[in-house]
């Protein structure tokens, strides 16, 4: 006689809907989850590089004072920005 199996569940991925906020310099930044984004911005970055789409989902989300805010950072604070921005959203880039 066999012993019944537990039922196989399958985790859904976690998203996160919530918009990313970051002060920099006083000036608020606000920016949608990378792993929610409108369907318009979608079709608007969809067929550009990485690097490409990441500064026009930028331009297009952000106010031209959040944008001159960000143009001013310290490359460090820079990337830890995007950093936490990326960790807010649910997305790792791995290691290598």
């Amino acid at each position: 006689m066999t012993s019944p199996k537990a039922p196989i569940t399958i985790a859904k991925p976690i998203t996160v809907k919530d918009d990313f906020f970051y002060r920099v310099n006083g000036v608020e930044i606000q920016l949608p989850s990378l792993t929610y984004l409108k369907p318009g911005l979608v079709r608007r970055i969809r067929r550009l590089g990485d690097v490409d789409a990441m500064y026009t989902l930028l331009e297009l989300s952000l106010t031209p004072e959040a944008l001159a805010a960000l143009d001013d950072m310290d490359p460090d604070g820079y990337h830890d920005m995007l950093e936490a921005w990326r960790a807010h959203s649910g997305i790792s880039l791995g290691e290598s």
